[in-house]
């Protein structure tokens, strides 16, 4: 059981110190008082109290002083400067010093127990902000990335690598595949993991809002820009900036984001003045942004700023080895985050599911397996409660071409990346998702704007053909 905790007092009065430590007796706390300096910073480095209220001016050294040496050896500790002599010059060095609160005597009761109250709502606050952060680090470290395989040996080898490098890295890999969750891994374990991480999909946003949302605005700058704003690229501080679906930019953002990556600097909507920022960048894509630049729908000095330093993650279907443990690894996150007893899955069961291609890679394997949790009534999974579409997936073929999903040409031997996304897409939205546009959207892994960009376009080519 945690005891009381302990208050030094430090003052050259001894009324005050008699005075203080009765007060604070009858509050629960252990007290101990001093007359000097150099008495406070013996007793404190033989023990060290929780919190400290000195006076400024005392024989010998200085309550700054007893302050400083103290937080030397404990920079948790709570420090109250007490003065009869205010001054804003004063009150500033006791901030410096590491003060969390500046008393002018007389004060009242309540004042002195007021500040002490606050700094420890504070010092808790701080601790919980702490834990939270390091919580968030051990959830997107490299240790929290679930494989065994060779290519996910190797890459995780390069994410080391490369963490504590300010280089900027583009992250290529099909949807799904968990781009995002290596962008936070290098953060987590780079010297900036303290620093935020920010990010925005380029394909969730038209143009000129993700102009604003990139560079920050003017008040005024167009309708509804009712104040200043700052933009993300900013905002990450010494962080790191994640651009997502950096293939979806608009080709006059590209511009301007090239120029804005050269110069280390932006220039809000509307605003006459750069603003500087320092974030390493990483990007990331699941398109083949070199094709695009020989096409010209993207910009080749963009392409090649980025290009840095290139890490591709796997699709699921070419390290299938992985495929058990991360099975294990959503059973027991939706275990864990429903309170529901923890689900088993059948030798069988686990054969047809790693020999599942999963074209929407480890994404769509943690929605099956969350839907597997729900629909499946017994503790475990079997062969009849996997989805027709994966026990079956030639029947799901058939599918396609009844439904006049598929192309009715002659199938190709090789058919290109875009007419096995098409035929994908188009499946999961009818047969998935029964044409609900936003779950078929979180089946794939994309925004919803970006799923209707992609109908509109399959669309286009209908009626082109």
């Amino acid at each position: 059981m945690t005891g009381p905790l302990s208050v030094m007092i430090v003052d050259d009065e001894k009324p005050m110190l008699e005075w203080l430590s009765i007060l604070l007796e009858e509050h629960g706390y252990d007290v101990s008082c001093y007359s000097t300096g150099e008495q406070a910073v013996e007793a404190g480095i033989k023990s060290m109290p929780d919190i400290l209220v000195v006076d400024v001016k005392m024989p010998g050294i200085s309550g700054f002083d007893v302050l400083s040496q103290l937080r030397e050896r404990s920079p948790g500790l709570i420090g109250i400067i007490m003065t009869a002599f205010s001054s804003v010059d004063s009150a500033v060095k006791a901030m410096r010093n590491g003060a969390t609160d500046y008393l002018v005597k007389p004060f009242e009761v309540d004042q002195l127990l007021i500040s002490i109250e606050k700094a420890l709502s504070t010092r808790d606050l701080k601790r919980e902000n702490r834990e939270l952060r390091k919580k968030i680090r051990s959830k997107y470290s490299v240790e929290e990335i679930i494989g065994k395989s060779r290519p996910i040996v190797e890459l995780l080898a390069k994410v080391r690598m490369v963490a504590d490098k300010n280089s900027t890295v583009i992250i290529t890999g099909e949807s799904g595949t968990g781009k995002e969750l290596i962008a936070r891994a290098i953060h987590s374990i780079s010297s900036r993991s303290d620093k935020p991480f920010m990010g925005v999909s380029c394909g969730s946003f038209s143009r000129s809002l993700l102009e604003s949302e990139l560079f920050g605005h003017m008040k005024g700058s167009f309708t509804g820009a009712y104040k200043d704003k700052e933009g993300l690229l900013v905002a990450a501080r010494g962080g790191t900036f994640f651009l997502d679906e950096i293939g979806e930019l608009d080709r006059e953002l590209q511009v301007k984001l090239l120029r804005a990556l050269q110069e280390r600097q932006v220039l809000p909507v509307g605003g006459t003045r750069h603003v500087p920022f320092e974030a390493r960048i990483i990007a990331a894509t699941n398109v083949d942004l070199g094709e695009m630049v020989k096409t010209d729908a993207f910009r080749a000095d963009l392409y090649y700023r980025l290009n840095v330093i290139p890490l591709h993650v796997p699709p699921l279907r070419e390290r299938r080895s992985d495929i058990p443990f991360l099975l294990d690894k959503f059973l027991e996150d939706y275990s864990a985050e429903t309170g529901e007893q923890l689900k088993t899955i059948t030798a069988e069961a686990r054969k047809i599911l790693s020999d599942y291609d999963w074209p929407g890679n480890v994404r769509e394997l943690e929605n099956v397996v969350e839907r597997l949790c729900v629909m499946t009534q017994g503790e475990e999974i079997g062969v009849n409660d996997i989805p027709d579409f994966i026990r079956h997936p030639g029947e799901a073929e058939q599918l396609h071409s009844e439904s006049g999903i598929m192309d009715e040409r002659p199938r190709k031997k090789n058919p290109t990346l875009d007419e096995i996304e098409k035929a994908y897409t188009l499946y999961v939205l009818e047969h998935q998702a029964r044409g609900q546009k936003r779950l078929a959207a979180k089946i794939l892994g994309i925004n919803e704007s970006t799923l209707y960009r992609k109908l509109e376009k399959y669309a286009g080519e209908k009626d082109d053909s």
